[in-house]
């Protein structure tokens, strides 16, 4: 069921599931181990249980119905809904690989995520710092890339500029 991408409801008979078996399901849903883990959780499930749990929503626990509800109403944005939701923290260190080649998809990325603002339960100032919290970690973590672009860029002006004074002496 982690790699399910068609299966939106899984019908079981009635029979009483126990906090473990909804633990089990919950993590099914929204793995929180890790961001790759909380990304890679099923996102199409939208409705689980037996009949009788479809009609009466009140005896599953609230946040495995909060992942089912983000799964039925915002399948698109669910993989980063739930990251926010599970991660105060991003960790940007991953991406440092790729220099700065993926900061617009990070950037795409966090303005994708304001649609998440109603799922997650924080102010729009707390998810705003954490966007810029993540941003500044990105870019803090490439400080040579940046200043040796700053400084070939400089260089590179100080050469031209150079060339022209001296095509002028002539």
């Amino acid at each position: 069921l982690v790699r399910n991408e068609s299966l939106t409801n899984l019908l079981f008979g009635y029979t009483n599931v126990t906090a473990l078996g909804w633990s089990a399901f919950s993590t099914l849903l929204c793995d929180t181990s890790s961001i790759t883990n909380t990304y890679l959780s099923n996102h199409t499930l939208e409705r689980i249980g037996s009949s009788y749990f479809f009609s009466h929503e009140d005896h599953i626990p609230s946040s495995f119905q909060q992942y089912l509800e983000l799964n039925r109403q915002n399948q698109y944005d669910a993989p980063i809904c739930k990251i926010l939701m599970s991660h105060s923290n991003l960790d940007m260190t991953p991406l440092f690989q790729c220099n700065l080649k993926l900061l617009p998809f990070v950037l795409a990325w966090f303005e994708r995520a304001r649609s998440c603002r109603d799922y997650v339960e924080e102010s729009i100032t707390k998810f705003e710092r954490r966007e810029l919290s993540a941003l500044y970690q990105f870019i803090h973590g490439l400080p040579l890339l940046a200043a040796s672009g700053f400084y070939k860029h400089m260089s590179t002006d100080a050469h031209s500029k150079k060339r022209k004074f001296d095509q002028c002496d002539k």
